[in-house]
């Protein structure tokens, strides 16, 4: 008789090491200085290995900025979190508010609004821009459109763009997304969807 049960396949953790490695490199040396190299060194992990799972750096900042996303996308969901007792304008600042604390941090910043890196975190990026939509309609007050043009879902995506591109043009600047940066996002947001009268 033959013994049918088999061992369970040993679980690969190169990836996860190989990522915690990486943002001990970026906190020590920053973004510009992280390289395979210093993975490998701060992993133990052969280097070749690690070129099993990461083509070059870009690979890895892509799968970091791919983590960080998916957590600001977490971060920036306020369904049924308003309170009647605060207009549409004030709910967009707040929602605005919650993405620059989550780029308070500055490596936070540079993996949310420095990519995408490579082909694998575009996807992941998108899908953040298209949440923070999707926060900004429920600021409005659920679907919002109402035959306002620029209060569809794609109208809103773009609206998210607009902070986007406020935030990151800041961290490139100051190197942090600025008090000032924040109030232009706001503005930019709510111009976007004011009601035209």
């Amino acid at each position: 008789m033959t013994d049918t049960l088999q061992r369970p396949a040993a679980i690969d953790r190169s990836v996860p090491a190989i990522l915690e490695a990486a943002e001990i490199v970026i906190a020590r040396l920053g973004h510009d200085e992280l390289s395979l190299a210093q993975i490998a060194r701060v992993s133990l992990i052969p280097l070749a290995r690690i070129y099993q799972y990461f083509a070059d750096k870009n690979a890895v900042l892509g799968a970091l900025s791919a983590r960080e996303l998916a957590r600001l996308s977490r971060s920036i969901d306020t369904r049924g979190s308003w309170s009647d007792a605060i207009d549409a304008d004030q709910r967009i600042d707040r929602v605005i508010e919650r993405f620059a604390g989550f780029v308070d941090n500055r490596s936070a910043a540079y993996l949310v609004l420095c990519g995408p890196f490579d082909e694998a975190s575009a996807e992941p990026r998108l899908d953040a821009v298209h949440r923070l939509g999707l926060a900004l309609q429920h600021a409005l007050g659920g679907a919002g459109s109402a035959g306002h043009p620029y209060r569809t879902s794609e109208s809103l995506d773009y609206a998210a763009e607009l902070v986007f591109a406020c935030f990151r043009r800041s961290f490139q600047l100051d190197g942090r997304v600025t008090a000032t940066a924040v109030i232009m996002a706001q503005h930019a947001a709510r111009s976007f969807v004011a009601d035209a009268t």
